[in-house]
């Protein structure tokens, strides 16, 4: 029975996870070596002679989107980094929006198959490039490191297993110096425009390094689905069932507690417990027999493979991480991550523009935690932060809706309108 529990616990996190990132694969890995802080990996400091990068125009034989470039750029360790700019027309771009990746291996065009109307498979990079370059706004993402497009269905990617482990955090503050610069240089226009990086979960914290280290170098930041808290913390809220039952409350009424009752899941009013739970029944759940379920119920039934996910982490053992955690990550990763300072205190201290979206419906960070900024922000007085917490969006802000229904969800619209109307809300 305790073995069938724990592979029960396992099956719904990935589940739930999976869910969580709106189909997009999240994996990653980090370079074995020691990490020693905040600047680990040996971020520039604002004046310091590192060069602008090579640029160099890749050839490839898929079709990319009009007025699109394939590039390589190269880093301050002679890594190609690989990315898909996409320019406007005309004789001078005012913005250039870069996308600061999400926890994982990511491509410049993250290519999935989705039953869409009409069928076939989606680019979602593709989406963002396109309603930026509508309103002439210059729009680059780029494969996480070791990453590159064009693998096997379905995540249409291969990683290279030793480049993928430089991908640290410090490494990745450190690129998006490296694309700015390189970026200017390859076309003229770019060159005044104003910088915007959008992350999303891990990408909310390179983008708020990279501002901490070079606010020179960008005026704005738009975060989605928000990292308040340390890694450490969010990977114990993740493994503790906070992420997971912010779904069950969703789907079954849960009390002033925020506990489902026997009756209240029994009820199924979403009709899940066989599509989505696979006939789970109320004493497999109910772990500690108090009649309830909620997040006492999943510290219990996720034990053996929490402590075994923890452990694997504290003896950098990678191969078994990553049979036990989704996103496949790697063990630096994690430990580089937890020596990090936590948003809570770097976005508080931040002075440029923050515009932060985040999901009531959020799996991948607590919306709870993003209240918590909002009333430390105010007891600061800082008003150079605005939080929109929308209502049952998800971590993506329901960009699938758009992608398979041609549908655009208002929270995400919002994100959008922030940009194209940035020097107007200046």
């Amino acid at each position: 029975m305790k073995k069938n529990l724990i592979i029960f616990a396992i099956f719904t996190l990935a589940a739930a996870f999976l869910a969580s990132c709106g189909g997009q694969d999240s994996e990653m890995g980090a370079n074995g070596t020691e990490a020693s802080g905040e600047n680990a990996g040996g971020a520039p400091r604002p004046g310091e002679d590192t060069g602008t990068g090579e640029v160099m125009i890749s050839e490839r034989d898929e079709e990319i989107l009009p007025s699109s470039e394939v590039i390589n750029i190269t880093s301050f360790d002679g890594y190609n980094l690989q990315g898909r700019i996409t320019l406007p027309g005309g004789d001078r771009i005012d913005t250039l929006v870069i996308f600061a990746n999400a926890t994982g291996p990511q491509t410049f065009d993250t290519r999935r198959n989705f039953e869409r109307v009409g069928g076939g498979f989606a680019n979602f990079n593709d989406f963002y490039a396109t309603r930026f370059q509508e309103q002439g706004i210059a729009f680059f993402a780029y494969n996480t490191r070791g990453v590159d497009i064009g693998g096997e269905f379905p995540l249409f990617r291969s990683i290279d297993e030793t480049r993928f482990l430089t991908n640290l955090p410090a490494n990745q503050v450190r690129d998006i110096y490296y694309m700015i610069n390189a970026l200017r240089t390859m076309d003229e226009r770019l060159q005044n425009s104003q910088v915007i990086l959008w992350g999303r979960t891990e990408g909310t914290i390179i983008s708020t390094m990279f501002a901490e280290l070079y606010p020179h170098m960008v005026d704005a930041l738009i975060l989605i689905s928000v990292y308040v808290d340390n890694m450490y913390d969010i990977l114990w809220w993740h493994t503790t069932g906070g992420s997971e039952m912010i779904w069950y409350r969703y789907n079954f009424e849960a009390d002033n507690y925020g506990r489902i009752s026997r009756e209240a899941f029994e009820a199924d009013p979403n009709n899940i417990i066989e599509t989505a739970l696979g006939g789970a029944y109320f004493e497999l759940l109910d772990a500690n027999n108090d009649g309830f379920i909620d997040e006492d119920d999943f510290y219990i039934l996720w034990e053996m493979w929490r402590n075994e996910l923890f452990r694997s982490i504290e003896n950098r053992n990678n191969l078994r991480l990553g049979d036990l955690y989704n996103p496949r990550v790697t063990a630096q990763w994690f430990q580089e991550h937890f020596l990090l300072q936590s948003n809570m205190e770097r976005i508080t201290a931040l002075d440029l523009p923050i515009y932060i979206f985040h999901g009531t419906m959020d799996m991948s960070a607590d919306v709870r935690r993003v209240e918590a900024l909002r009333e430390r922000l105010a007891e600061l007085n800082r008003t150079n932060v605005t939080i929109n917490i929308l209502e049952n969006y998800d971590s993506e802000l329901d960009v699938w809706r758009y992608i398979i229904y041609d549908e655009m969800p208002d929270g995400l619209q919002a994100a959008f309108d922030t940009v194209f109307n940035f020097n107007l809300l200046r």
